[in-house]
């Protein structure tokens, strides 16, 4: 179960409308706010573990990126890195008061925050990376997708869903069955314009990561396909003060677990 969410808040930017949650934390939490910015197309149920751990201690933004079924996007809008990286960095700006905070993303939004990390203001006081990437291993022949018509892709959902629905079944008890729920609620259009956008995305610049100063934890899964290890331990390295942390399995990164995993360290790294 997720905690009661105190504030919904709305990101207006000239081409996209965003949204936001915030859960406040219980009464007399002092931890460090906390900007937690989900991988890509993950709903809050995929993180319903994770997010009332985080905000037991610790006030929480839930900061939903553009490929999410909240968006509202201007016709035409290719959901570029670039914007999905600024749209981050302005809800920084509006949202977060200056201080103390700390950025957990996962997977593609990693990339999000290492992109955009030299123009956050104010700056982050900690930063961790769930099973980031340097390439998302969308697969080529994601290119058939651009036959589809936009009026026909609500056939390819139905035409997924019995599958989804029987992974989800078998495997929500290891976190892995959420892309049922994804696949149920999301816009399918945003979907195939996201996938095309990171299917042509060079890779994340590893010599930038020398402007992110602040402690960094790396979490990273040994053996996960879709997330390579290999690709989080050399993230880390180059981080100046970045840390490797050897997650059991994917599974675990999704749990209460690994969240005071996450916020012990942060107490410590920043003590």
């Amino acid at each position: 179960m997720l905690p009661w969410c105190h504030e919904v808040r709305a990101l207006r930017r000239a081409d996209a409308l965003l949204r936001a949650a915030h859960f406040r934390g219980a009464d007399g939490a002092d931890g460090d706010p906390v900007v937690f910015v989900p991988g890509w197309s993950s709903t809050p149920y995929s993180w319903r573990h994770v997010i009332p751990a985080l905000a037991a201690t610790n006030p929480v933004w839930y900061f939903e990126t553009r490929e999410k079924a909240s968006s509202r996007l201007r016709h035409g809008d290719r959901l570029t890195v670039a914007d999905m990286a600024a749209d981050l960095r302005d809800f920084v700006r509006q949202s977060v008061p200056a201080g103390r905070y700390g950025i957990v993303a996962a997977s593609a939004s990693a990339v999000l925050v290492l992109q955009t990390f030299a123009e956050l203001d104010p700056p982050p006081s900690w930063v961790v990376l769930v099973q980031p990437h340097i390439h998302l291993p969308v697969p080529a022949a994601v290119q058939l997708l651009r036959l589809w018509p936009a009026r026909r892709l609500e056939i390819f959902r139905l035409l997924m869903l019995p599958a989804a629905r029987r992974a989800h079944q078998r495997r929500a008890g290891e976190s892995l069955g959420g892309f049922y729920k994804v696949l149920g609620s999301a816009d399918m259009a945003k979907l195939r314009r996201s996938l095309f956008t990171w299917r042509g995305y060079p890779g994340l610049d590893l010599d930038s990561l020398s402007a992110v100063t602040c402690p960094s934890l790396v979490v990273g899964v040994s053996g996960d396909r879709l997330h390579s290890d290999t690709a989080a331990r050399r993230i880390a390295r180059r981080l100046p003060a970045g840390a490797y942390l050897d997650g059991p399995t994917f599974a675990w990164t999704h749990t209460r677990t690994m969240a005071e995993t996450i916020l012990t360290w942060a107490r410590t790294a920043v003590a």
